[in-house]
C-alpha cells in the first residue's frame, strides 16, 4: 500500500515537473527574436520605405515639441543638420581625399547650408538664454547648444577660408576628412541637445529610441548604401519602437495631450515596412 502511494506521489511529481519544462519551453520559444525572413530592395528602399521612413522622423520631431516648453527652434536646427548631410555625402563622392576646385560646388552648398544653421542657432540661443521656465533652463541642454554654437563658428570660418583659397587660385592642400569629422560632431552635438530638452520622467525612454533608432536611420538616410543598413538593424530597430511603445502606453505613463496619435502614426508607418521582411 506504501509502496502504491510512493509510485502515485512520484508520479505526480514528475507530471508536474514535465507540465513546467513544456511551459519553459514554451515561453523560451515565444522570447527568441523573430529574424527577418526576406531583404529589401535598394529599389524598394527607394520607392517605398524611404518615405515612410522621413515621415516617421518627422513624426517624432513634432511629438517630441508637445512637450511643455520645449524648444522648437532646436528642432529646425536638427532637420536642418539633416538637410547637410545630403551636401555631406556628396563632398564625400566628389571630392573623397583633397579639397580642391572641383569641390567649389560642393563648398557653396556646404556654405549656404551652415549659414541657415547658423541664424537659427543664434536666434535659438538667445530665446533659451531669456527663459526661466523649468525645461528651457536645462543646463546640460544650454551647455550643449554653447558648444554647437562655437564649433558651428570654426566650421564656417574653415570652410570660407578655403572658398576664398579656391576662388583665388591660391594652392593649399587641405584634406576632406577633418571637415568631415567637424560635421559629423555637429550632428553629435545637436542631437545631445535634442533629449536634453524632454522633461526628466520621459527622458531615458526618448534617449533609448532617439539614439538607437532615429538617430542611426537619420545618419544614414542619404548614404547610397541605406537599404543594406536597414535589412541588418531592422529587428534591433522593431524591438526599440515597440519598446517606446511599451513603456508610454503599458505602464501608465501620462504623455502630452495629442502625443498618442503620433505614436500610432508611427507604429503604423512602421508596419508597412514590416511587410517587406516578414
Amino acid at each position: 500500500m506504501l509502496k502504491d502511494t510512493l509510485n502515485y506521489q512520484w508520479s505526480h511529481i514528475y507530471g508536474i515537473i514535465w507540465v513546467m519544462r513544456a511551459l519553459f519551453l514554451f515561453c523560451l520559444i515565444l522570447t527568441i527574436p523573430v529574424y527577418a525572413q526576406r531583404s529589401l530592395t535598394q529599389e524598394a528602399y527607394r520607392s517605398n520605405v524611404k518615405p515612410v521612413l522621413s515621415g516617421i522622423i518627422n513624426d517624432f520631431y513634432q511629438m517630441i515639441t508637445l512637450f511643455p516648453d520645449y524648444p522648437r527652434e532646436v528642432i529646425s536646427i536638427m532637420e536642418e543638420l539633416d538637410r547637410l548631410l545630403m551636401n555631406k555625402e556628396n563632398l564625400k563622392t566628389n571630392c573623397p581625399r583633397v579639397l580642391e576646385e572641383k569641390c567649389f560646388p560642393d563648398i557653396r552648398q556646404l556654405q549656404e547650408r551652415l549659414a541657415i544653421i547658423s541664424d537659427r542657432t543664434t536666434k535659438a540661443n538667445a530665446t533659451l538664454r531669456m527663459s526661466s521656465t523649468l525645461y528651457l533652463g536645462n543646463l546640460a541642454g544650454l551647455r550643449l547648444m554653447e558648444e554647437f554654437e562655437a564649433k558651428l563658428f570654426y566650421v564656417k570660418g574653415m570652410i570660407s577660408n578655403k572658398s576664398f583659397f579656391i576662388k583665388a587660385k591660391i594652392r593649399e592642400k587641405k584634406e576632406t576628412y577633418p571637415l568631415i569629422l567637424d560635421l559629423d560632431e555637429l550632428s553629435t552635438l545637436m542631437s545631445l541637445a535634442v533629449v536634453e530638452f524632454i522633461p526628466f520622467t520621459y527622458k531615458e525612454d526618448f534617449r533609448h529610441f532617439y539614439f538607437n533608432f532615429v538617430h542611426p536611420i537619420e545618419l544614414n538616410f542619404e548614404k547610397n548604401q541605406n537599404y543594406e543598413f536597414l535589412n541588418r538593424n531592422v529587428n534591433s530597430l522593431n524591438f526599440t519602437l515597440n519598446l517606446l511603445n511599451m513603456n508610454l502606453t503599458k505602464r501608465n505613463k501620462k504623455t502630452p495631450e495629442g502625443m498618442s496619435p503620433y505614436l500610432n502614426t508611427i507604429h503604423n508607418r512602421w508596419n508597412s515596412i514590416l511587410r517587406y521582411y516578414f
